[in-house]
């Protein structure tokens, strides 16, 4: 095998999968920039892969694919992977205008399995994942781009994420859950006056400026692709939930940083293509997170505080809103059954 000149990257899964140059070697920067040399020998801006794994996605994902069509710079490919999806989201796919790559999976294979699918098959500078049921508005490519750009330790970038009312109910980053962390959000003392910064966000709360994070969420994250191909992508094994917040704590691993950039926004249907189980879901993948995290017994206090804290919520919610009280009840079913070893976290 010939061995490639300096600034070709090579991909143990892919081969060889594009020419590039840093400005590290010609302007004393660091590794990582992601200016790529064009034909012409001029500098371009870093080229960017659109990832949209499809499941029980017909309904969403033709609005997704035309509000990535409307923000996409020129030249930007989108592959939907198809994940064993039992619906017509493949159909979707091949009939929408934008003639995204399909990519059919003959079996489900999570959402980080179906990312690192579709990752191997992208040759861009960066990659841009987005969910089925979220819609990037105009501006957020260009200006995550613009993020990673002028931060050469950047490894990924997230925007606000928030629904159609534009509530930020979708956790678009924050910290590394933590015992402190878990009592402040669930049970809802970060909002207290004084006492309150004493509890590191789990996820930011509305209004949260640009900043350093631990974490951006999967819903919508751009990463350097030599970064997500360096610490191997997603964690196949986490199925659903938290591999967003895994992939970003390897990525800091590496001495990289993450940023969330609320200047640009997704707007995201929560949980589109989840049934009425999903927060019980999350919670299950959450405990098991902190299970391989910090421990067992760790674990399970974490869980008895967020069962309190959801328990609260949802009586609360009961009668004003008596959809999401019954959701939250039960994920607090679900986090004490954690909590007292009675249910498995699978």
């Amino acid at each position: 095998m010939t061995k490639p000149d300096r600034g070709t990257m090579l991909s143990p899964r892919i081969g060889v999968v594009s020419r590039t140059e840093t400005t590290a070697a010609t302007s004393g920067g660091t590794l990582g920039e992601v200016r790529t040399l064009a034909e012409d020998g001029d500098l371009r801006p870093p080229s960017v892969d659109y990832v949209v794994v499809a499941y029980r996605s017909e309904r969403h994902l033709g609005a997704c694919l035309d509000a990535i069509d409307a923000d996409r710079p020129h030249g930007a490919s989108v592959i939907v992977v198809d994940n064993a999806s039992p619906d017509s989201s493949a159909d979707v796919a091949r009939r929408h205008p934008s003639h995204p790559r399909l990519l059919v999976s003959p079996r489900n294979l999570g959402f980080g399995g179906a990312c690192n699918l579709a990752a191997d098959a992208c040759g861009a500078d960066l990659l841009f994942f987005v969910n089925p049921d979220a819609r990037p508005t105009r501006g957020t490519t260009a200006g995550l781009i613009a993020a990673i750009e002028a931060d050469p330790s950047l490894a990924a970038v997230g925007p606000r994420i928030h629904d159609r009312a534009g509530d930020l109910r979708a956790a678009s980053a924050g910290f590394e859950p933590s015992l402190r962390s878990v009592a402040g959000h669930f049970l809802l003392l970060a909002r207290l006056p004084l006492v309150g910064r004493l509890f590191r966000p789990l996820q930011l709360p509305s209004g949260s400026p640009t900043q350093l994070v631990d974490w951006v969420g999967g819903a919508a994250l751009m990463v350097r692709r030599d970064a997500f191909r360096d610490i191997g992508g997603f964690d196949a094994s986490m199925f659903l939930y938290m591999e967003d917040v895994d992939l970003c704590r390897r990525l800091r691993a590496t001495g990289r940083t993450i940023r969330y950039e609320p200047g640009v926004a997704v707007e995201h249907d929560l949980g589109g293509s989840q049934g009425t189980e999903q927060a019980e879901r999350w919670f299950a993948a959450f405990h098991r997170y902190l299970v391989r995290q910090r421990g067992t017994t760790y674990a399970r206090v974490a869980s008895a505080l967020a069962a309190v804290g959801l328990g609260l919520r949802a009586a609360l919610l009961v009668v004003r809103r008596p959809v999401r009280g019954r959701r939250l009840a039960r994920a607090a079913w679900t986090a004490a059954g954690l909590a007292i070893g009675t249910h498995e976290p699978g």
